[in-house]
């Protein structure tokens, strides 16, 4: 028996529900693009023919040369077993290739339900479309440059389904082959449409991968054979689920708004856990940390046989207590910890866990404290983390830390990296509206940090560090509606642990978490970044700068002390995709009038030895700076200082001020400024830090982001135009009025 693709009888979800229910681990490449041509993406026309068909008879409504594979139930690479053979001109051929491949099959230790014959396509490019299904986000969809070799070369993007047009027009940008599907070098175009609808067809919002996710685990079309009048999925593979593969469906969530949120930002009562009378333990550090840090509400220590912990009446369990605390702070050890929150019902609003158990029993203890925590009625932090800091509510877990209000929100899975946020924040000039380290987040997680942090009007600017995100589609969700208004920072770990190894498909292969990150923030606008480093510049520039709309050349003018700096600058600028700036012939005659001495250059590079800077006791940039602003018109301005060296002319009287006041009274608000940066070298002595401290105190009250090296501000510059890129790309998809909300109108 044959059966034609074109006249097959089985539809696209009766050829996956027979596959499905039948528990197979995948569709034969027969029954796959039956899916593919229901769904409207050209395939070769082809027929099925088993053991002792007549061959013949089978082929009657075909043209050679003919193409065989034989098919399976289970993942295959055929190429790699011999399973494929081309350029087949009869019946007798496709007959003993039939043997052939059956021996083939066998002796890998496939089993072969048959075999498909097709009509060759006809010749084009090799692309291959994919998809597999993040363990986060679930269905992502890939498109790269195909063929045997595809993994080899890995010229690949993806997204997370579904998928925009904008999406696929940012997936073609992205492809080094891009050129050559344009017609490089007088070579014909391809049909760049037909890509585009089979991706639509795939991942779009009414996609095949997006409605049938329940049970297609990943697939690969490799190769599709792009050509000027449209494409054919030679090859296809889909992947199943295995029964019972489908996630447990996520418990409705406590709401999570500003005033669910208040007993934990913003505390009128906290009971703490885990001080004693000795006044030794992290308990009684945490009362001591809360009266320094102007903590106005009531302090309830909880002690089995105290009486009076740091002058406060203490008192047995949660259940004692004369009034609800709004925040339970426990320090103790774990089984102490399951022990103070069974008496939590009705006594507790939020409780965080600093402790956790052994990795033996980990999973059980977190189990119980869920079960605590619902029987109990109150949202749970941790276990696993080091505390909340929340200046509204001046609480903090940190001694020496400022509880001074700001606009950054702060939500953390590492009570280490945490704390280093905080410190290594404040000593840039950031300041917080609240930081919570969720450590193993059995409750509260990322995602409700980020809802609140959308939600609260304090929070300006959103940073998180994410290790793990239990719910991805709510994540995702929350990504998506947010679509950058408020900007989101985020540090991933674990991004290069693949985890794909027993991938079946190239697709499954070549994915990887980062790339699902990668896509998730190119789809909403959040900045992924790599280092603490990174994470905290970007925060930076988030609380400093106003985003840039519409087109806008990436034209950069360096301004400072140092040649060879300036030159490695170049460098860095021109690798992150930046240009030199050109002083415009207006520029150029206000320069020229400008009398400097010999070894300055009003080029770009501005290159003013700290000889120079001097003059006018300081005040010669502010001119300089001035002119480029207003008739160079870079897209940014990057200052850099040699500190050490400027520092030689400490006896000029004001020098230090006036040039502060230049660099930094160039700095203009608005949305169309130009961006101005500052980086501040230093050779880590405490005199150069110390004034390096000073500068950055300035820069931050007048909204100047500031860096120790000028690789990092490139780094930082190239992150938040990327970010500027999407709003301005999101407001050209749906209104002008995304821009209004950016601004804050």
């Amino acid at each position: 028996m044959a059966d034609a693709h074109r006249k097959s009888p089985l539809s696209r979800t009766s050829a996956l529900d027979a596959a499905f229910d039948a528990a197979r681990h995948a569709l034969d490449e027969h029954d796959a693009k039956v899916v593919l041509r229901m769904a409207g993406i050209s395939v070769p026309a082809g027929v099925r023919i088993g053991s002792g068909s007549k061959v013949g008879d089978a082929l009657s409504g075909l043209t050679p040369p003919f193409a065989l594979k034989g098919l399976s139930d289970t993942p295959l690479h055929k190429s790699d077993i011999g399973a494929v053979r081309l350029n087949l001109s009869s019946p007798a051929e496709v007959d003993a290739a039939c043997a052939e491949i059956a021996g083939r099959m066998k002796k890998a230790g496939v089993e072969c339900t048959g075999f498909l014959v097709e009509e060759m396509a006809r010749p084009g490019i090799e692309m291959v479309i994919g998809g597999m299904t993040d363990s986060h986000f679930g269905p992502m969809i890939m498109l790269g440059a195909g063929g045997i070799y595809a993994e080899i070369l890995a010229d690949v993007t993806f997204r997370l389904c579904p998928i925009s047009g904008r999406d696929v027009d940012e997936m073609f940008s992205e492809l080094r082959i891009m050129p050559i599907l344009k017609g490089a070098r007088g070579k014909q175009a391809v049909n760049l449409k037909a890509i585009r609808d089979a991706l639509m067809a795939l991942g779009g919002p009414d996609g095949i991968f997006l409605r049938q996710a329940g049970r297609i685990e990943e697939f690969d079309l490799n190769p599709v054979i792009v050509r000027a009048d449209g494409l054919t999925a030679v090859d296809a593979r889909f992947v199943l689920k295995a029964a019972g593969a489908m996630p447990a469906p996520i418990n409705p969530r406590p709401a999570v708004t500003v005033d669910a949120f208040r007993p934990l930002f913003a505390p009128r009562t906290v009971a703490i856990a885990g001080a004693s009378s000795t006044g030794t333990s992290a308990g009684n550090r945490y009362i001591r940390v809360l009266k320094a840090s102007g903590f106005a509400g009531t302090i309830y220590p909880i002690h089995p046989s105290a009486k009076l912990i740091e002058d406060l009446v203490a008192y047995r369990s949660l259940a004692d207590l004369p009034e609800a605390a709004d925040y339970a702070y426990l320090t103790v050890p774990a089984d102490q910890a399951e022990q103070v929150l069974s008496t939590a019902a009705g006594k507790v609003e939020f409780a965080q866990v600093m402790a956790s158990a052994s990795v033996d029993h980990r999973g059980a203890f977190e189990e119980r404290l869920c079960a605590l925590a619902r029987k109990g009625g109150f949202r749970l932090v941790g276990p696993n983390c080091m505390g909340t800091h929340s200046p509204r509510g001046r609480v903090t877990f940190m001694e020496g830390v400022s509880v001074e209000p700001g606009p950054v929100g702060i939500g953390c899975q590492s009570g280490g990296l945490g704390m280093d946020i905080l410190r290594r924040g404040q000593n840039l000039g950031l300041t917080f509206s609240g930081l919570v380290t969720l450590g193993n987040c059995v409750d509260i997680d990322p995602s409700d940090m980020l809802e609140y942090y959308l939600s609260d009007s304090e929070t300006e600017v959103i940073g998180l560090y994410v290790e793990d995100v239990k719910d991805g589609a709510r994540f995702q969700a929350l990504a998506r509606s947010n679509a950058g208004q408020k900007p989101v920072v985020l540090l991933v770990g674990g991004l290069t642990d693949l985890g794909r190894n027993a991938a079946s498909s190239h697709t499954g292969a070549m994915a990887s978490s980062g790339q699902a990150w990668q896509a998730l923030c190119q789809q909403t606008g959040m900045i992924l970044t790599q280092t603490l480093d990174g994470f905290l510049d970007a925060l930076q520039m988030c609380v400093c700068l106003q985003p840039r709309f519409g087109t806008v050349e990436p034209s950069v003018t360096l301004f400072g002390n140092g040649g060879g700096t300036s030159v490695l600058a170049t460098d860095a600028l021109d690798r992150a995709g930046f240009t030199l700036a050109r002083p415009k012939a207006e520029a150029e005659v206000e320069f020229a009038k400008i009398a400097l001495p010999p070894g300055a250059s009003l080029g770009n590079p501005i290159d003013l030895p700290a000889s120079v800077l001097k003059e006018h006791n300081g005040r010669v940039s502010a001119n300089i700076l001035r002119i480029n602003r207003e008739l160079t018109c870079p897209y940014a301005t990057i200052v850099h200082l040699n500190l050490p060296v400027i520092l030689g002319y400490l006896h000029v009287e004001g020098f230090m001020t006036n040039l502060m006041d230049a660099v930094l009274g160039t700095s203009l608000a608005g949305l169309q400024a130009s961006h101005q940066l500052l980086v501040l070298r230093s050779d880590r002595s405490e005199e150069v830090d110390g004034w390096r401290r000073t500068f950055r105190r300035a820069s931050m009250e007048r909204g100047v982001p500031t860096f120790d090296e000028i690789t990092h501000a490139i780094d930082a510059l190239g992150n938040f135009r990327g970010y500027e890129d999407y709003l301005t790309g999101a407001a050209s998809d749906t209104s002008a009025g995304i821009v209004a909300k950016v601004k804050g109108e």
